[in-house]
């Protein structure tokens, strides 16, 4: 099931002119689909059942998201013993999540949700400004308009303050007023900065942990991943780079997929190895662990990756 949700997904976001790879080769890992076009970046979850979503999945999505300047997203059908409605964004550990004809919607026709589930049923974001003035321009005080709706004065000065309203309320704010004053909901920057937790520990073998130490020492941020096919974020000055550090007999595997991930993204991608591995991709330097040593801070970490790559690249 999962997999005819990937491949739908996919269809979608080529129809809509996204270049595309997906990761269906490998486990585990917390997204699923990456797509770009132009500087929308998407890494997207895909599940039949968004239960299954786990919170350390959401917290390594969001890590990533905001490491690469990409728009985490699950793209689901089901949850508990109900379906996901149509037009409606979820949210799972602080994540959106839509179903695939929302997902239509909005990647295909450009029409982003209006609507959001939280405890206690369906809202929407009201337009504060356009209330008040659509109320002024009817002659129509806020008691007035009160009475109209069935609630307390103070609940309409809430509306024209940008309080948000169940989806019912809404729908007579707007026959009264006779124009649209509900917001769309911007799903590709629905994850603020703020809400970005601290990346969990991973435990590493002896000889990542070398490897980590080594980058660390030349002044290079380090970002753990988990559920992905590269192992860290390596942070430079200059920008992110994916970085494959497990010393394992499926390095030409990874490599292919960060390889794909990083011409999608625009990334630069480096697999550090202790051997000499029989492995070439354009778009991923693999580096001799012991070249670290030659490295003394983070700008040139990054000048002998461009120099690699530019030489594999030969």
């Amino acid at each position: 099931m999962q997999g005819l949700l990937i491949t739908n997904v996919i269809k979608i976001l080529d129809k809509a002119g996204y270049v595309v790879t997906d990761l269906a080769e490998t486990k585990p890992r917390c997204f699923d689909v990456v797509a770009r076009k132009g500087e929308t970046v998407l890494f997207l979850k895909v599940l039949y059942n968004i239960d299954s979503f786990k919170p350390e999945m959401a917290r390594e999505m969001k890590i990533i998201a905001k490491t690469l300047k990409a728009s985490p997203m699950v793209v689901g059908e089901r949850y508990k013993m109900d379906y996901l409605d149509r037009g409606v964004v979820y949210t799972r550990y602080g994540i959106p999540v839509i179903n695939t004809a929302t997902f239509y919607d909005m990647i295909v026709e450009g029409e982003m949700p209006l609507i959001y589930s939280a405890p206690g049923g369906y809202y929407v974001r009201l337009d504060n400004e356009k209330i008040k003035r659509a109320r002024e321009s009817l002659g129509i005080s806020a008691g007035e308009l009160a009475k109209m709706l069935g609630v307390s004065r103070r609940t309409v000065m809430l509306y024209e303050e940008g309080v948000d309203t169940n989806v019912e309320n809404a729908i007579k704010l707007e026959e009264i007023l006779g124009e649209c004053v509900v917001k769309e909901i911007d799903v590709l920057n629905f994850v603020s900065d703020e809400e970005v937790e601290e990346a969990e520990n991973v435990r590493y073998g002896e000889k990542e942990s070398e490897i980590i130490s080594q980058l660390q020492y030349i002044g290079v941020d380090v970002i753990p991943v988990k559920h992905a096919p590269f192992d860290v974020i390596s942070k430079p000055d200059e920008a992110p780079v994916l970085t494959g550090i497990k010393q394992v007999r499926e390095i030409e595997k990874r490599v292919d997929l960060m390889g794909r991930i990083s011409r999608i993204i625009s990334t630069m991608a480096a697999y550090i190895v202790e051997r000499k591995v029989k492995v070439q991709n354009d778009s991923v330097v693999i580096v001799m662990k012991d070249e670290l040593s030659c490295v003394s801070n983070p700008k040139d970490f990054y000048n002998l990756l461009e120099e690699k790559r530019d030489n594999q690249a030969e």
